[in-house]
């Protein structure tokens, strides 16, 4: 069922729209209960293939959705409440979103109290007299969720913490960062050691340079991957770094993230 949905939103992502081949694969999914999947079918302006309309089950899809997560969330279940959440912004009512997404954070549900922060940042979600306030709020629940070990919520509260210049606390960070199965944060982990306090203007600030520990984690990180994006931070690196550094570097790699398998924690319904 996981599968299908990720095989039907990969053909969705790779046209722009849902092709008859990802409607199939969410259809799959949907009628073995995936939530997701429903809110795929259930969304308004889907068009399957080049002129077919799929939207017109959508109206069932929404319900079937709602009538899937309802009960469980108000029965307490914290997936559910999370869930709730996409199924009432789809329906277009983003106070139930807000308040359903709100309980699964104060439930304790690590990723729900990461999407509240990011709600409290990017989409003004809720009312405060002031930015300081909703920004409070943001950390709070950032915190909550890093605490738990959310590797997003790690890796966004070390870069808030160091853009209010609260250096201590985003060095620990940091250094969670680097023992994290996240890409993103991986590598900026890497960068953040081999730059130190100079550091580019966007990057976390860390008391000081640690490059040959940075530029292992990179060297190990292309090899689990391959990933270009790093490859071209080993080579700006190399290009700067003297030899004895990058010697030692090697010699280390190979026994960084050895059998870690590395995640990109992508969006499963834009979340």
């Amino acid at each position: 069922m996981e599968a299908a949905y990720y095989a039907g939103n990969i053909l969705r992502r790779n046209h722009t729209y849902i092709t008859e081949e990802a409607e199939q694969f969410f259809r799959q999914a949907a009628e073995g209960g995936d939530v997701y999947a429903m809110l795929r079918l259930a969304r308004k302006g889907n068009f399957s293939g080049m002129l077919r309309n799929c939207n017109y089950d959508r109206e069932e899809w929404l319900e079937r959705a709602l009538d899937s997560v309802l009960p469980k969330a108000e029965a307490g279940d914290l997936e559910a409440m999370k869930e709730a959440y996409s199924v009432y912004r789809v329906s277009g009512d983003k106070g139930k979103a807000w308040g359903w997404i709100q309980r699964a954070a104060e439930g304790g549900h690590a990723f729900s109290q990461y999407w509240v922060a990011i709600l409290l940042e990017e989409q003004d979600m809720g009312f405060y007299w002031t930015e300081a306030g909703r920004r409070a709020d943001m950390l709070k629940w950032l915190e909550a969720s890093a605490e738990q070990g959310f590797p997003k919520a790690i890796f966004k509260l070390a870069t808030e913490y160091s853009i209010d210049g609260r250096f201590d606390e985003a060095t620990e960070w940091v250094e969670r960062m680097g023992q994290t199965d996240y890409f993103d944060a991986l590598h900026e982990y890497g960068l953040v050691l081999i730059a130190g306090p100079d550091g580019a203007k966007n990057r976390i600030q860390y008391p000081e340079p640690r490059p040959i520990e940075g530029l292992a984690v990179l060297l190990a990180l292309h090899r689990e991957t391959g990933n270009p994006s790093v490859k071209y931070s080993i080579d700006r690196s190399l290009s700067v770094l003297d030899s004895d550094t990058i010697a030692k570097a090697r010699a280390r790699f190979e026994e960084l993230l050895v059998g870690i398998p590395i995640l990109h924690y992508l969006p499963i319904f834009g979340i």
